[in-house]
Formats: C-alpha cells, sequence, structure tokens
C-alpha cells in the first residue's frame, strides 16, 4: 500500500476538510467528511473520490501549499455534487469517421521553435573513501527497495523514488588491527542527497552526510 501525505489541515474554501496528498503524485486529494489527522504518521482515511476506506491508501504527514487547481478534480466534483464527465466516444478502428476541417486562415511563411532547456543534473554524490583511519571498498549503486508503509521519496526534493543504495566493508572478520566493519548509503538519484551509516549491531549510525545543492521541494 502506498504511502500518501496529508497536506494542510484545512484549505480555504474546504469548510474545514482535512486535504490529503499521495507520495509521488501530483494532485491533492480531500479526505472524508468528518475525518482528522491521527497522531500516527501512517494511516488510511476515506477519500472524496475513493469513499471505501479499505480500498483508500495510507497517509503522512505534508505541510505544502493547497490550491484549488492542485486538488483531485474527482474530490471537488463530489464535493460540490456536480455529474462525472461523460465517457469519449469510441470508434472501432475498422470505422472511418471523417475529420473536421480547419477553418481557412492566414498563411504562415514560418514556424517560431521553442528551445527545451535540459534537465538540471547535479555530481554524483562522494561515498567516504575511508572511516576511523582505514579504507572502505564499496559496492556499486542499486535501486533501493520499495518496503511496504515506507514512503520512498526523496525528503529534500520530494522526487518519487526509490533511490540507490550501495553497500560498503572495512577489515576483516579474523583482522586483529582492522576491526571488521559493514556500511551503507543511501542517495536520491535526481538530487544526490546522500548518507552513508556504519551497521552497528541492528541500528545504523551516520557516518557522512551529503548535502543536496537543489532546491528544496523542487521535484514534489
Amino acid at each position: 500500500m502506498t504511502a500518501l501525505a496529508v497536506e494542510a489541515p484545512a484549505a480555504p474554501g474546504l469548510a474545514g476538510r482535512l486535504v490529503v496528498r499521495a507520495a509521488g503524485r501530483p494532485v491533492l486529494h480531500i479526505a472524508g467528511e468528518g475525518v482528522t489527522a491521527p497522531a500516527v504518521a501512517v494511516f488510511t482515511v476515506p477519500l472524496e473520490c475513493v469513499p471505501d476506506a479499505e480500498r483508500a491508501p495510507g497517509v503522512r504527514p505534508w505541510d505544502g501549499p493547497v490550491t484549488e487547481s492542485s486538488i483531485c478534480p474527482a474530490c471537488l466534483r463530489s464535493l460540490r455534487g456536480e455529474p462525472e464527465p461523460e465517457a469519449p466516444h469510441l470508434v472501432p478502428a475498422s470505422t472511418a469517421e471523417e475529420l473536421p476541417v480547419p477553418a481557412p486562415g492566414p498563411a504562415r511563411r514560418g514556424r517560431h521553435l521553442r528551445a527545451v532547456p535540459d534537465p538540471v543534473t547535479y555530481a554524483e554524490a562522494p561515498l567516504p573513501a575511508t572511516h576511523a583511519g582505514h579504507p572502505v571498498i564499496w559496492s556499486r549503486w542499486t535501486k533501493a527497495p520499495v518496503v511496504s508503509h515506507h514512503d520512498p521519496s526523496c525528503a529534500w526534493c520530494g522526487d518519487p523514488g526509490p533511490g540507490e543504495m550501495a553497500g560498503g566493508r572495512q577489515g576483516h572478520p579474523t583482522s586483529k588491527t582492522v576491526p571488521f566493519r559493514r556500511f551503507i548509503a543511501y542517495r536520491c538519484t535526481a538530487c544526490q542527497e546522500m548518507t552513508a551509516y556504519e551497521q552497528v549491531g541492528g541500528d545504523l549510525r551516520t557516518i557522512t552526510h551529503h548535502k543536496s545543492r537543489a532546491p528544496k521541494d523542487c521535484n514534489r
């Protein structure tokens, strides 16, 4: 089940209704009437467009702006009592249908081409080459697994993810001079926000953090 994000408690003009946002999705949703944000971070609530709570996705806190243009059209129609739009008329592939003839207009002598800028890219986050005075051997970056009830989106730029992970090791189990250590690192492939950890028993201890140069929430 995909985690969602709870937006601002009440958007102007929504009569105090709770607004929620799906992780990695561009539109906001309106929670069912009477729904309030619970204390836990991950939960499911009925939505205006999905009134069945069993089918509704989970949610998590969100503090971004809420505008009418960013809200799910189906939620707005349900809130206003408007009917669903008619389904498009499908024409079988074997049926010939006459296309409308555009009205005559002035002849175009040339077309103005608009240059599309390349997407912004950032330098790859560097993994620590040493730790505690000894070298660390890292594996290649691989796609991080998606864990149930965990939002894989980047906490800094909002990229839906999942990002990438790499494993590292140091020393040898039988060495008396260089203790054997294991490491793990996670990074966002969009903004290169990266954190490397040392595995200490069942815990992760941060050893380095690469701060992203991308603007905050630039990929939401």
